[in-house]
């Protein structure tokens, strides 16, 4: 009796964990699109969303993705394992088949475009000059939107091409490290040692290594920079961003002069972004500063999110004796402009990853979403608001 009634309890689980939900694709407006039964619903990426449906076959429980239109149609049946990211960037996503062990490049019809059986594949980026990355026993290669593998697999490195460069080594060999076109001419020879993330910047510069040093170099590989004041990790606001000290402390900002700007006071330093603010630390509490280097926001946040042209406002969360999760922890909420944000009638806002609306949950634990305004766009009335992408999200009553 008690082994009979172990099993339905185990099944009651498996059932409550495998079940789907009923998932509306909602607007901006919040006006219901369609509704789709699913397990699991990504966010819409170049017109699709990825779409777990589970099921019972041969008294097991069987998830499977597939993939969903903006009209609610199935597109792409439910017949694959997972898929790579969001699934489709650029009319092309990475799915896989856990039976044949194997990645397979699908379009938006479904229909499988041929490629080698690589043992892995990269993320595909809408900015990456059409191709994607692959992988062959470790090695890293390139193909194209064809499947056609145009850099053979032989590197190991960077897998997106910024400026119109990857940088990569040889896998065989101790060459160091160089740059590549996207049709795998060798641009930069491999003659450095990789200075962490090396990309270059839409100012032409990159970070390399030479001589035990961190350098920027032009892309032509010519060193254009070099300092003793500091270990080099990257350029803003025409600035070059340095740590001083040893455990990579003392951050502050030097010219091209190799004359102290900011001073190197910070224990962590973030580049200046396009609101000409920086992220800086001090005795394990952050703050904002700009290039004057005056306190924009005090320093008194155990963590900062400071993104708010993609989040769509400023947070800061306060030290805790006790490890809590983000949801409770004590935080401020500000405007892009710094004005505080009224958190009386809410818990949590989520960010807005670039879209027009903010999901956020009020004190009722029901969630909704704001404008950027932070003016009520759709009232609090679900039990899961998802993220905004493509002018839809999908929500749970």
């Amino acid at each position: 009796m008690k082994l009979f009634l172990s099993f339905f309890f185990i099944l009651a689980l498996s059932i409550g964990y495998s079940k789907n939900s009923l998932w509306t694709c909602i607007n901006e407006n919040g006006e219901t699109i369609f509704q789709l039964e699913a397990k699991y619903i990504s966010e819409f990426s170049d017109g699709m969303a990825a779409v777990e449906k589970s099921w019972v076959e041969n008294n097991a429980w069987v998830t499977k993705l597939g993939f969903v239109n903006q009209k609610g149609e199935l597109e792409i049946p439910c017949e694959y394992d997972k898929t790579k990211g969001r699934g489709f960037v650029n009319g092309r996503a990475w799915v896989y088949k856990k039976a044949e062990n194997q990645w397979l490049l699908i379009d938006k019809t479904g229909k499988i475009i041929p490629t080698a059986n690589y043992d892995n594949v990269g993320y595909i980026f809408k900015n990456n000059l059409g191709v994607m990355a692959v992988y062959k026993n470790d090695r890293l290669g390139f193909i194209d939107q064809s499947g056609k593998e145009i850099i053979a697999c032989q590197y190991l490195g960077g897998t997106f091409f910024a400026e119109g460069l990857a940088c990569v080594t040889p896998y065989e060999g101790e060459k160091g490290y160089g740059f590549i076109s996207p049709e795998g001419e060798v641009v930069i020879p491999f003659q450095f040692k990789q200075a962490g993330i090396a990309n270059f910047e839409p100012n032409g510069m990159c970070r390399a290594t030479v001589a035990g040093k961190t350098v920027l170099i032009d892309k032509k590989g010519n060193v254009v920079f070099k300092t003793s004041k500091g270990n080099i990790q990257g350029v803003s606001n025409n600035w070059i961003r340095v740590f001083s000290k040893p455990n990579r402390l003392g951050w502050g900002f030097l010219n091209f002069n190799d004359e102290w700007m900011i001073d190197p006071l910070y224990d962590d330093l973030s580049d200046f972004g396009a609101t000409g603010m920086a992220l800086a630390q001090k005795d394990e509490l952050w703050g904002i500063i700009d290039t004057n280097n005056a306190v924009i926001l005090p320093f008194k946040y155990a963590t900062l999110y400071f993104d708010p042209q993609e989040d769509g406002y400023i947070m800061g969360a306060y030290p805790t004796e006790e490890n809590m999760n983000l949801l409770d922890t004590p935080k401020d909420y500000f405007t892009p402009n710094f004005d505080p944000v009224d958190m009386s009638n809410m818990a949590y806002i989520y960010p807005a990853e670039g879209a027009n609306l903010m999901a956020f949950l009020d004190k009722s634990e029901k969630r909704g979403y704001l404008n950027r305004d932070f003016t009520i766009a759709i009232p609090a009335k679900y039990s899961k608001a998802r993220t905004f992408s493509e002018g839809l999200a999908w929500v749970l009553d």
